[in-house]
Order: structure tokens, then sequence, then C-alpha cells
């Protein structure tokens, strides 16, 4: 592990404490990964046994596909995880994505992998384009 530097705004002490709350949230991320991968294999059989045996295969594809967007859910989390950590690397963390600007330490505080400023997440958002979850 790096010492934390200064970067973009931010200082030593507040890039360390971002890139713990990153750590923390990826390792909650991969927990999550391997939970629902879990759940969703004992759940596809279930699934295929519903279908076959009861017919009431509505409810259980149903609560498959919500297991499935769960997941995916997840999933998007832990790679804009990785991207804030990357960011971190190439000392490109805290910067504004779309104008470059220098996003303020209370919104990496609330969302530490966020890679767009306030500004611009609310525009991307009013264009119905992707968010970058989790923003």
């Amino acid at each position: 592990m790096s010492v934390p530097v200064a970067m973009n705004g931010l200082d030593a002490r507040q890039v360390a404490r971002l890139r713990g709350e990153l750590e923390r949230l990826k390792r909650e991320a991969l927990a999550g990964v391997r939970r629902s991968a879990g759940e969703l294999k004992g759940e596809d059989a279930e699934l295929f046994r519903d279908l076959g045996l009861t017919g009431d295969g509505a409810q259980a594809e149903e609560e498959f596909e919500r297991d499935v967007a769960g997941a995916g859910q997840v999933r998007a989390a832990l790679m804009a995880i990785v991207a804030a950590e990357q960011r971190l690397a190439t000392g490109e963390y805290g910067l504004c994505e779309d104008c470059g600007e220098r996003i303020g330490y209370a919104r990496l505080g609330a969302q530490p992998a966020a890679s767009r400023c306030v500004g611009c997440q609310e525009l991307a958002e009013k264009r119905g384009g992707p968010s970058h979850f989790p923003g």
C-alpha cells in the first residue's frame, strides 16, 4: 500500500480516509457478490424445480429476476469502487470525469467512488444517461 499524498484538493489525511473507505466498501461488495452467486445457484435449482413440479413458476421467476437485478447492482458498485481505486493510483481521484473540476471532500466522503461532481452528476441524471453507479 502506498503512502497517501495530497491530491486534487484533498490533503493526505483525507486521501488516506477515503482509500480506507474504498477498501471497506470493496470488501463488502465482494462479500455481496459471493453471497449473491451462492444464492442464485441455489435459487436457480429451485426455480426449475418449481417450474416443473408446482406449475407456479411465475413467482419463482419473479424472485429469481429480483435476485439477478440485485446481483447486478452489487457488481456495478464493485466496478465503481475498482475504478475509484484506479483513479487513486493514477492521481486522478477527486476530479470530475466530465468537467475536470475537483469533487468536494464532502461528496467523496458520502460517495467515495464518485466520479462526477454534484453538478455533472445531476446533469447526467437529467439526461437519462449512465449514472456511473453509485454517483
